[in-house]
């Protein structure tokens, strides 16, 4: 039709007219004009010509913005899905904004188009950075005052994007000592790479990743290495109050090798994903019984070896194993996104996906490329997962389900069938008014569980991701069920609304865990807090932000004090994602399609 229109008025032209005669070629050829320029234009920090507190408070912009390195232009230009000359398409607009706002040093990313009177389009490239440079210390008040985290960081290295950090970190069971390296595109392409190594309590670390992913959602093609070893503990939780120790510490060796390789078929919204990988996974427990140890009182300095009889509670999941699959996985994908302002984040954009997104995988053991002096297994490796969201007007409702295990297809230490069984659910809710915009109310319903465990597995209720206002020792178990409200409160009006972003909250939690066949499980009855805290986000307009909460025991003995928590990002919700770190740790298999479609910037 639109070719017919064009001859028609060919037809009219007289001769000579050769610039109204290219304008209807372009036309016939881009039914929405071609991109003749693409402007971009990026921001340091704070745009002081903005900001109206100047005289106060200009050092603070003024500081900031000189220690700042700006991202580059050229790497922006690089991120684009379009050009000079190619025919205006608004879903490649659209994916090079998201795409540009999935690097977490930039604050904000917009790209439209501007209108010009011959019919084509100006492409118009705006974003601001976050603050990138960062020395973190990280203090915990959970059970006095602890040295948590040392580092120094730089996530946008000479404005490439490039992340490098050096650091310790310590946690409970785990410290970690040593540097990251993270090239989002090496060699100007888009493949990304990164490789950290270092020290653990019990041994080292190496990772390492080379991966070129889908290109937003129009890429075809993706492809992902990866390798990692460590040596680590897996600390179970004595809940035996009888017991002169608090923890017993079994050691392992994890490693873990993959090659894979995805295609997808349909549009965008519709989009069917086929892979194909090589996976070899590997878990020692070399010099069980003798190696296990015991912390007591919560430090972990300061181990001795367990005293006898104590393997015999961890015996059921220790199996050394070395397995190689060819892994399998299909996924499909209807997802819309939609900006959001001030879900997760107080006043900054987030991209949400809307929709369904389900994938499956399939791992089959084969009989190649095992350690040496470990057993293979002969099993059928099965995962799944489900993705659901809904925006029902303001409010916005989201599920995850996931399940995977082992179907064990003989010789079996504990016979055949199915093992390694995990489970999860997650509803979370996001309900917000016109009526009350500073209010955002976020509750949440989850579970998961272990059934048949031969891997190391062990739940806890308490923690900064599950009932506040226990410590992240207090009733371990097998199968936990969760439910939080809270209220974040945005506070538009105080003093410095321009230097960074302030919100309050109020919450309240809820869980049980149930014992199942874990080492010292307990029924835990139902447990509760209450509590409250601030949140802040720096600079303004950020995505990130940190939070200081105090959480207060509901029904336990009169021992039980309030906890204090500071934390450098939201605890719960989409922006930290579904993943449970206590499920995460007990995983076999770590393929399939999200591993594909989640952003791992």
């Amino acid at each position: 039709m639109v070719a017919c229109l064009v001859a028609a008025a060919r037809a009219l032209i007289p001769d000579g007219a050769a610039g109204q005669s290219a304008t209807l070629d372009t036309l016939s050829a881009c039914p929405e004009g071609r991109i003749t320029a693409i402007f971009v234009d990026t921001h340091s920090i704070y745009d002081v010509g903005q900001v109206h507190d100047g005289g106060l408070l200009g050092w603070v912009y003024g500081t900031a913005n000189a220690l700042h390195v700006k991202t580059r232009e050229s790497f922006v230009r690089r991120e684009l899905l379009f050009h000079v000359g190619d025919c205006y398409d608004h879903l490649l607009i659209e994916e090079s904004g998201r795409i540009l706002r999935n690097y977490s040093f930039l604050a904000r990313a917009d790209v439209y188009p501007v209108d010009q009177p011959d019919g084509n389009k100006h492409v118009v490239v705006d974003t601001q950075d976050e603050w990138t440079t960062r020395v973190d210390l990280g203090l915990s008040f959970d059970s006095g005052l602890q040295l948590e985290a040392l580092e120094l960081s730089e996530e946008n290295l000479v404005g490439q994007g490039i992340q490098a950090s050096v650091f310790y970190r310590q946690r409970k069971e785990r410290q970690d000592i040593g540097g990251r390296v993270g090239l989002p595109r090496l060699f100007h392409t888009r493949t990304d790479a990164s490789v950290s190594a270092g020290r653990t309590r019990s041994g080292t670390f190496l990772q390492e990743q080379v991966a070129y992913p889908f290109v937003g959602e129009v890429g075809r093609l993706a492809l992902r290495q990866a390798y990692s070893r460590r040596d680590e503990l897996f600390p179970y939780v004595v809940s035996d109050p009888a017991l002169p120790y608090s923890h017993v510490l079994l050691p392992n060796l994890d490693e873990r090798v993959e090659l894979s390789v995805a295609g997808r078929l349909g549009r965008p919204g519709n989009l069917t994903m086929f892979g194909l990988g090589v996976s070899r996974e590997t878990l020692d427990f070399e010099g069980f019984p003798g190696s296990l140890e015991i912390a007591r009182e919560n430090d972990f300095s300061n181990t001795a070896p367990a005293p006898p009889g104590v393997e015999d509670d961890v015996r059921h999941q220790v199996h050394p194993s070395s397995t190689t699959r060819v892994d399998f996985f299909l996924g499909q994908r209807n997802i819309r996104f939609a900006r959001v302002r001030g879900l997760d984040a107080l006043t900054g954009i987030q991209d949400i996906q809307l929709g369904t997104d389900l994938g499956l995988t399939l791992g089959r053991s084969i009989d190649v490329l095992s350690a040496s002096g470990l057993e293979g297994a002969n099993d059928l490796y099965a995962r799944m997962r489900f993705f659901a969201a809904h925006d029902p007007g303001t409010s916005y409702i989201f599920l995850n389900v996931g399940a995977e295990g082992r179907d064990i297809l003989s010789g079996g230490e504990d016979g055949d069938g199915w093992q390694d069984l995990i489970g999860e659910v997650d509803l979370y809710g996001y309900l917000r008014s016109r009526t009350t915009p500073d209010h955002t109310f976020f509750a949440r319903v989850s579970g998961a569980g272990g059934w048949s465990m031969n891997t190391p597995f062990q739940l806890t209720l308490g923690g900064r991701q599950s009932v506040r206002g226990l410590r992240e020792e207090d009733f371990p178990g097998s199968r936990r069920v969760l439910l939080t409200v809270e209220d974040r409160y945005f506070v538009r009006n105080w003093p410095a609304p321009t230097v960074f972003d302030l919100g309050l909250t109020l919450f309240a939690d809820a869980g049980r865990v149930w014992a199942g066949e874990v080492p010292y499980g307990v029924d835990s009855g139902w447990k509760g807090t209450i509590g409250g805290g601030l949140r802040l986000g720096f600079p303004t307009g950020t995505r990130g932000l940190a939070r200081l909460d105090l959480a207060f025991p509901l029904g336990m003995d009169n021992t039980r004090g309030p906890i204090f928590r500071v934390t450098l990002q939201e605890l719960l919700g989409l922006r930290v994602g579904f993943q449970d770190p206590q499920l995460q740790r007990s995983r076999r298999l770590t393929v399939g399609p999200d591993y594909f479609t989640t952003d791992r910037r």
